[in-house]
């Protein structure tokens, strides 16, 4: 019975990742495509699911692998079940269904969440709670079919919050006082106020929500442990770095949207979005890469000085890519895209490199020892 479950857990769970990937590769598209990339011709993705895809498809797919992997219960994969069977659906052109379950596998991953916060009621389970309730909120608006910036804030908050929580509960070695940990739940939940007001007055809600989001990042700037690590080597170097790198944009974007409100469409939009999704949330993913692979697939990504290589591209294509909304100049926008892409394709391509190569030096370290033994 034991040996049938965990061949069942094993199962689902490498066909998870490979949904989350097919996740995350068609929504890069969908986005190239929305900037004219391949224009001309018919492209079986359309560009109105880069959102959906990378948010639904892609983060909340492996979010809750994660924690179902983690939590180690059969009914906590019902989340990335269903958020990848969605996946599949969105790709398929059934917008309808794909919706409705994108709202039942947010559903899930929210009683993942406070699954955890019963059994451990503690601020970081708190606040990734929170961010679950704010990617339902933002798929129940998605199935009415609104302008989606009335509801793109809440997906952002999803990705927002679960790493905040998350970086709470790694920050064990700073401890931060029970004051200052009370301190960045109500500034969390002054986000999720204000961005709930912004459905009544715009520019008031998201200039609370700006504030909000500066503060946090002040708040993670002081408190992480990043600020040690960072004097430290290899994968503790590099994932410091992109933390406090990805920390940086989001105080950018706070600052950014402070001045700009928050944009319906156009480049500015197109900024503000990208300040966060990239420039915040793929750091993340890029700093937590070599902690989530190894839970997931049991096997440790080998460091190598390569990796600087795409994060300084990842942030570099980015900043481009901003100058280019700023002053309106759609090929140097462009350009800042593609290169964002390519940065996290190389990322990800230099993840599978390695991992291989050290698979098959074990295997001709294996075989040698057995050949020697013999």
């Amino acid at each position: 019975m034991t040996f049938r479950k965990a061949s069942a857990s094993t199962y689902i769970l490498v066909s998870l990742l490979i949904v989350a990937a097919i996740g995350l590769l068609t929504g890069l598209h969908a986005g190239l495509v929305r900037l004219g990339f391949l224009a001309g011709t018919a492209s079986a993705i359309s560009p109105m699911a880069h959102g959906p895809l990378m948010v639904n498809g892609f983060l909340g797919t492996l979010i809750g692998l994660e924690r179902a992997a983690a939590l180690e219960k059969m009914w906590a994969y019902m989340a990335p079940v269903l958020l990848g069977i969605s996946t599949i659906l969105v790709l398929s052109g059934f917008m309808v269904p794909a919706k409705l379950l994108f709202i039942a596998g947010s559903f899930f991953l929210l009683a993942i969440m406070l699954y955890l916060y019963n059994m451990q009621p503690v601020a970081h389970h708190l606040i990734m709670a929170l961010g679950a309730a704010a990617l339902l909120v933002g798929n129940i608006l998605f199935l009415f079919d609104p302008p989606i910036f009335n509801l793109v804030a809440w997906w952002a908050g999803f990705p927002l919050l679960t790493i905040f929580g998350e970086r709470l509960e790694l920050n064990r070695i700073m401890r931060p006082p029970k004051r200052a940990q009370h301190l960045f739940v109500a500034l969390i939940v002054i986000w999720i106020a204000a961005t709930a007001f912004s459905h009544i007055n715009r520019p008031i809600g998201w200039a609370g929500a700006s504030v909000s989001l500066i503060a946090q990042a002040g708040w993670l700037f002081k408190y992480d442990v990043a600020r040690r690590t960072i004097r430290s080597v290899e994968w503790t170097r590099y994932s410091a770095i992109s933390l406090l790198t990805g920390y940086g944009w989001l105080v950018l974007a706070g600052l950014f949207s402070l001045w700009q409100g928050f944009p319906t469409a156009g480049p500015m939009y197109d900024a503000l979005l990208h300040m966060i999704f990239v420039g915040f949330v793929f750091s993340m993913i890029f700093a937590h890469a070599s902690v989530i692979i190894p839970s997931l697939s049991g096997k440790l990504v080998p460091y190598h000085p390569y990796f600087y290589g795409p994060l300084l591209l990842l942030h570099g294509f980015l900043l481009i890519r901003v100058v280019g909304d700023l002053f309106w100049l759609p090929a140097i926008r462009k350009t800042g895209s593609y290169g964002n892409v390519a940065a996290i394709l190389l990322f990800l391509g230099g993840i599978l490199f390695f991992l291989l190569r050290d698979g098959l030096r074990k295997r001709r370290q294996f075989s040698m020892n057995q050949n020697k033994q013999a």
